[in-house]
């Protein structure tokens, strides 16, 4: 089976580096776009979608926000099956502050800039404590363009999907800060799995995604 891995918000491949499947299956990775001038999330998913072999099945990872892309390519294209990982499946799942930055456009002020600027906000939400973690998200935070950041927290925060597609599997750590266990249903609950469990847990997260595809 082939999958295809798409990383959270601004981060590379490197984010999936423990993740390992099963000899069976082969990997690729989706790498972000830089988006064009006012372009939908629906016209950037296709165009994330462009590497995709559509002529033999596939399977789609998506981590964080590259979850909610894997679920706007799946509108386009069929994948077998979608699995989540740190993420949300539909708009109820946001916590109420991505649904208040929603209604104020409080993404369009000050905020985008801070997010680059204080990197302490950044490791709370994402729970990264060893200084190799952190060293990678400064890195990530650093490499963002402001356009890419803008535009992609405006989609985040403005994201309309009403309920959970059927092909979706959805993994989740109950440790997350950025979207709190509490407004999530998973199919796969990790203990202790902070955002960016997809590091720190990734053999307990290797071992479900294998089965599902096994």
């Amino acid at each position: 089976m082939d999958v295809y891995f798409i990383s959270g918000l601004g981060a590379d491949r490197r984010a999936f580096e423990k993740i390992i499947l099963t000899p069976d299956h082969t990997a690729y990775y989706i790498d972000w776009l830089e988006p064009l001038s006012q372009e939908s999330l629906t016209a950037y998913a296709k165009r994330m979608a462009s590497s995709i072999d559509v002529t033999k099945p596939f399977v789609l990872v998506g981590l964080s926000f590259g979850g909610i892309v894997s679920i706007e390519i799946g509108k386009v294209l069929q994948p077998k099956q979608i699995i989540l990982i740190s993420s949300v499946s539909h708009r109820s799942e946001m916590p109420w502050y991505f649904r208040f930055a929603s209604i104020f456009n409080i993404h369009k002020t000050f905020f985008v800039s801070q997010i680059k600027r204080n990197e302490k906000i950044m490791f709370w939400f994402f729970g990264t404590k060893s200084n190799k973690l952190r060293a990678y998200l400064k890195e990530m935070i650093e490499a963002m363009s402001y356009n890419y950041l803008k535009w992609s927290i405006h989609e985040i925060v403005n994201w309309k999907q009403q309920s959970k597609p059927q092909n979706v599997f959805h993994i989740h750590g109950n440790a997350d800060k950025l979207f709190p266990i509490q407004y999530i249903k998973p199919d796969k609950l990790i203990d202790r799995g902070s955002h960016f469990m997809v590091v720190t847990h990734a053999r307990a997260i290797s071992a479900v995604i294998n089965e599902l595809l096994n």
